[in-house]
């Protein structure tokens, strides 16, 4: 079970037990499953940053690979069995880090998820009318301490998304077309 998939039945599962039932117990139990999700994100993100960030270089050290290359003539023996090397490498980092990217895009998705989950518990307590203001209180409480904007980053110089594939590849693009022009 990865990560997102069990942070996203948490979430559905905190929206059920509120949605019926804003007792302070379940307000607690909510509370203390969100502050675990956020110490499991800082987990995997103290981890999982580092072969991001080393990933994001990997792409574009193997681009560098095929751009030196182009700039070669293939007289030589050696030069002609390069040529593929590079080829397959560049494909496999890129593609290595387009499924990381996209892995960090489903966890952003989740959190935009759980705002809407969010404002869907205060919309049917609303529609109760909580027994208590207290319970109201509580409610509204938890809700302000449980915005979650977690994402993967890669050393934090950028976040695992999907506009990150967007501008690796419009740059990857435009430094290709500088590279065969010349």
């Amino acid at each position: 079970m990865s990560y997102e998939y069990a942070l996203k039945n948490m979430f559905l599962e905190i929206h059920d037990t509120l949605s019926v039932d804003i007792s302070f117990s379940n307000i607690s139990n909510a509370t203390d499953l969100i502050s675990k999700a956020r110490k499991m994100h800082q987990a995997i993100e103290d981890v999982l940053q580092i072969s991001a960030f080393f990933a994001y270089v990997l792409v574009f050290a193997n681009f560098l690979g095929l751009a030196v290359l182009n700039t070669t003539d293939f007289s030589e023996f050696q030069i002609t069995l390069r040529a593929p090397m590079y080829v397959i490498m560049f494909l496999w980092s890129f593609s290595n880090f387009m499924m990381l990217t996209l892995t960090g895009s489903k966890l952003v998705d989740i959190c935009k998820m759980w705002k809407l989950l969010q404002m869907d518990i205060l919309k049917n307590n609303a529609k109760r009318k909580a027994r208590r203001s207290d319970e109201l209180k509580y409610l509204l409480l938890f809700i302000k301490s449980s915005q979650l904007d977690l994402t993967f980053t890669g050393g934090g110089m950028f976040q695992l998304q999907r506009s990150l594939l967007l501008t690796m590849g419009s740059a990857i693009l435009s430094y290709s077309v500088l590279v065969v022009t010349f």
